[in-house]
């Protein structure tokens, strides 16, 4: 049974559709295929930084929910309130993200 389909439409200036067009006809496909392929590849890159991601979010959220209960601001935990292990896989998730093993500003 064939997916069913429905259209979608934008609206773009002239130059920007004459190059579309062009990159679709280069890669030999017609323009919704390529666009939908660039769609698809921006979701997909979506996807992978907030999985990357997730865990400092969750980190995030949980510190904030702590600073709630404590009354204390987040600038007064400092760099020394975030366990090793929890600096470690903030460090591996950044790695992941950028394709690095350097370390990044904030993070020791």
């Amino acid at each position: 049974m064939a997916a069913k389909r429905s259209m979608i439409t934008f609206a773009t200036d002239p130059e920007t559709k004459e190059r579309i067009r062009s990159y679709a006809e280069a890669a030999g496909v017609d323009v919704s295929t390529y666009v939908m392929a660039a769609v698809g590849a921006a979701m997909a890159h979506d996807d992978q930084v907030a999985r990357t991601f997730a865990p400092l979010d969750d980190l995030i959220a949980e510190t904030e929910a702590q600073d709630a209960t404590t009354g204390r601001p987040p600038e007064e935990h400092g760099q020394d309130s975030v366990p090793d292990a929890e600096r470690e896989e903030i460090s591996a998730s950044l790695d992941a993200f950028f394709g690095s093993s350097t370390r990044h500003r904030g993070v020791a």
